[in-house]
């Protein structure tokens, strides 16, 4: 009975013991301020991380594979011909250099109002696009993207690969030696009237070439990473007078000069509105002196 009663008064402390030592050992749940911080990103502006990519940073692994590394990438920017020049800029700075440069400016939509009977306003919306294809060497790609980040306003598409072409190199080099043994081989081997030595030694020869050529174009794409950068601005209003070439216009010379004697109205009563406001301290003396002599001013005796 004594056990018993032990045991009764022992079980609670011990369950209230256990359940401390573990809310000491789990982790605290992170408050809800802290989870609302983390989740709201700011849109206003764009950070460079956001253009770059693991992809485009060398490693321990680029010794022992190959890769090439590319990049395409479409943003807005605030002027896209200012943008242009500031990213040949950063290239060349980086050890690279620039391989097509096309800007353009595409027209959407073309007004032309008539004015009067030599002149019309011509209204030109527009939006100017760049395509460029840059290349950098590979051990500077991440920097770069960084940099070209720092002109993007809107951020479209980024994409950044690095293709693994370990075994298209050791493929290209075999097919050199295996070339170059047929060649040795050939100059051993009898001549034989229906396979000629020297157009097989010549067929030989060009797969070797070819081989070889195959294998600069990928060594080369290793050590200069290629860049393709398509930059935009928002559409843009240019107004201009230009002379008025329409011929539809009305050629009468009474509605030419109501027309005209209209628009000098409405110039002449803004140019007037415009002076009244001018004049705005003048009027607000005489406001404060009508206002000082209604207050002294002595009433008329009656007789």
């Amino acid at each position: 009975m004594r056990y018993l009663l032990f045991l009764l008064l022992t079980l609670p402390a011990c369950q209230q013991q256990s359940e401390a030592s573990y809310q000491k050992q789990s982790p605290a749940p992170p408050p809800a301020d802290a989870e609302i911080a983390t989740d709201q990103i700011s849109t206003d502006t764009i950070s460079p991380a956001v253009f770059t990519s693991a992809a485009a940073r060398p490693s321990a692994i680029d010794s022992l594979k190959k890769f090439i590394r590319t990049a395409d990438m479409r943003f807005q920017v605030k002027n896209a011909a200012r943008a242009t020049i500031q990213a040949e800029d950063i290239v060349l700075s980086q050890g690279g250099f620039v391989i097509q440069s096309q800007l353009n400016s595409n027209i959407e939509s073309q007004k032309t109002t008539p004015v009067s009977r030599d002149s019309a306003l011509q209204t030109i919306r527009f939006s100017t696009h760049c395509q460029l294809t840059l290349r950098v060497p590979y051990t500077r790609l991440d920097t770069t993207l960084r940099a070209l980040g720092r002109l993007a306003a809107f951020l479209q598409s980024r994409n950044v690969q690095a293709e693994d072409v370990s075994l298209q190199l050791l493929e290209k080099e075999l097919i050199r030696l295996r070339e170059g043994r047929y060649q040795a081989e050939l100059t051993e081997t009898p001549e034989n009237p229906n396979a000629p030595k020297p157009e097989r030694t010549r067929d030989s020869r060009a797969t070797n070439d070819q081989a070889r050529i195959e294998t600069l174009k990928i060594e080369d794409q290793i050590r200069y990473s290629t860049i393709h950068i398509e930059l935009y601005e928002q559409p843009r209003v240019q107004q201009s007078m230009v002379a008025n070439t329409d011929v539809a216009m009305p050629q009468s010379p009474l509605g030419l000069r109501l027309r005209e004697a209209l628009a000098g109205g409405a110039e002449l009563l803004l140019s007037l509105l415009v002076g009244i406001v001018h004049l705005w301290s003048v009027w607000l003396l005489l406001a404060a002196g009508y206002f000082i002599w209604k207050r002294t001013r002595k009433p008329a005796k009656s007789v």
